[in-house]
């Protein structure tokens, strides 16, 4: 690339942009692992994504990132509630009560921690990643079995109230994780456009001057 290019670089395409974009990335990576722990990983990353889009793009490539940050803070939502919604409805299904619900939910976030644990030790990543994902049904099912034989029922009905609560945590979790795949797709579409968008010859190249009058609106 010769100078005369590099001087028509807009001010997106800096060394500092690209530095944060690559902690945005890496950000959104960890936050999607750790949603697969039931913490809210979604919710991070549309929070990462917010920050982002207000410091550091400028021009049209600022209104790209705010409607990223819209899309992806709508799909933090139906993570949520999805996840919320399939573990509820699991365990009430099968006329779990609401102490077996709570009980369920608590038992899905330690048992993804205790496989993420343990899944590291056998294979770093995906055996965490697998490992997080059953723990976390099997502590579900678990939570709600000692919550219906605590409310006094009998074993064989505890049992199909864990199962469905098994189940229901493995689907919610599938959905949340198939969602922040989505969020850091949208993401990643954000970040081509602009770093890899073609310089309007027309237009003037900003003066060191005029870049620093950008960066300090943007911080008041």
């Amino acid at each position: 690339m010769s100078t005369r290019q590099v001087a028509h670089l807009p001010i997106e395409r800096t060394g500092m942009t690209i530095l944060w974009t690559i902690l945005l990335l890496l950000a959104v990576l960890i936050f999607w692992f750790i949603s697969i722990l039931g913490l809210p990983g979604n919710w991070l990353t549309a929070i990462a994504t917010g920050i982002y889009a207000y410091f550091v793009p400028v021009g049209h490539h600022a209104t790209v990132w705010w409607i990223t940050f819209a899309a992806v803070g709508f799909l933090a939502i139906a993570g949520e509630a999805i996840e919320t919604l399939a573990s509820a409805h699991g365990v009430r299904k099968r006329g779990g009560s609401r102490r077996s619900a709570v009980l369920s939910f608590l038992g899905g976030i330690l048992g993804a921690f205790l496989g993420a644990f343990l899944g590291t030790a056998v294979m770093p990543l995906v055996g965490s990643i697998i490992g997080a994902l059953i723990f976390a049904s099997g502590g579900a099912l678990l939570g709600a079995f000692l919550g219906e034989q605590w409310k006094g029922r009998k074993v064989d009905e505890s049992l199909q109230v864990g199962q469905a609560a098994f189940w229901a945590r493995l689907a919610g979790t599938f959905a949340k994780m198939i969602l922040g795949c989505v969020m850091i797709g949208l993401i990643l579409v954000a970040i081509f456009l602009q770093l890899f968008d073609t310089p309007d010859p027309t237009r003037q190249p900003a003066t060191s001057s005029g870049g620093c009058r950008q960066a300090a609106q943007r911080l008041c």
